[in-house]
C-alpha cells in the first residue's frame, strides 16, 4: 500500500528544508547545476526559449546557468511562469527583476504591464520536483498537489505545441514505485537533471 500522497509530499518538503542546512548541499547544488549546464550545451538541446520557475523556499536556483545560456547566442529568450484564473500557466519573457510581481502564493511571476514583457509559448520548460520517479520506462514529477504545470502541460500539447519538459530535482527525491505511483493526471516528463545524472542515461 503506498503512503498517502500528502504525507509523502510533506515529507518530502521538510527533507528539502533540513537537506539546506546540511553539509552535502552546496557541493551537490554545483553538481546539479553543472549538469544543467551540461544539458543545455548539448546540440540536440536547440532551444530558442525556455521557461524556468524563480526560486520558491528551497527550491534549486537556476539563474545563473540559464542566464550563461541566453547570452552564449542571440535571439535566446528566459521565460517566466504567470499564474491564470482557471489554474493554468502562461509564460512571459523576464527582461530583468523590476518586471516581477509576487503572487498570491509569494512567488514572482511577471508583470505583463510591464515594458518588454512578453506571452511566448516555450521550446522548453524547467520544472521544480518535490519528487520524481522512473516507472513504466517514463519519468514523472511529484509536484506541489496543485496541478498547474500537468494542466498547463496537457493543454499545450493538445493545441499542438511541440516542446519538452525538463524536471530539477536532486537524487535523494527520487521515489519507488511502492511509496508513490502517478495518477491519471500525471504528465510525464522529458527528461530529469539532478546533481549526479540526466536522465534518460
Amino acid at each position: 500500500m503506498h503512503t498517502p500522497i500528502d504525507q509523502v509530499r510533506r515529507d518530502l518538503l521538510q527533507n528539502r528544508a533540513d537537506y539546506r542546512q546540511s553539509t552535502a548541499f552546496v557541493g551537490e547544488s554545483l553538481g546539479l547545476l553543472a549538469n544543467l549546464s551540461q544539458f543545455l550545451s548539448r546540440s540536440e538541446s536547440n532551444y530558442q526559449s525556455i521557461a524556468f520557475y524563480w526560486p520558491f523556499k528551497d527550491e534549486p536556483d537556476l539563474k545563473e546557468p540559464l542566464l550563461q545560456w541566453q547570452q552564449a547566442k542571440p535571439h535566446r529568450t528566459l521565460l517566466l511562469p504567470k499564474v491564470r484564473a482557471d489554474k493554468h500557466l502562461d509564460f512571459y519573457t523576464w527582461p530583468n527583476e523590476s518586471t516581477l510581481l509576487a503572487n498570491a502564493y509569494g512567488i514572482l511571476e511577471p508583470n505583463p504591464q510591464s515594458a518588454g514583457v512578453e506571452l511566448v509559448l516555450p521550446d522548453c520548460i524547467l520544472i521544480p520536483c518535490v519528487g520524481w520517479s522512473l516507472q513504466k520506462d517514463c519519468l514523472w514529477r511529484l509536484g506541489y498537489g496543485g496541478g498547474y504545470f500537468d494542466r498547463t502541460i496537457a493543454a499545450l500539447k493538445n493545441e499542438g505545441h511541440t516542446f519538452q519538459t525538463i524536471g530539477i530535482a536532486y537524487d535523494w527525491q527520487k521515489l519507488s514505485a511502492n511509496r508513490w505511483a502517478p495518477q491519471d493526471h500525471d504528465q510525464t516528463l522529458d527528461y530529469v537533471v539532478t546533481n549526479s545524472m540526466i536522465y534518460p542515461k
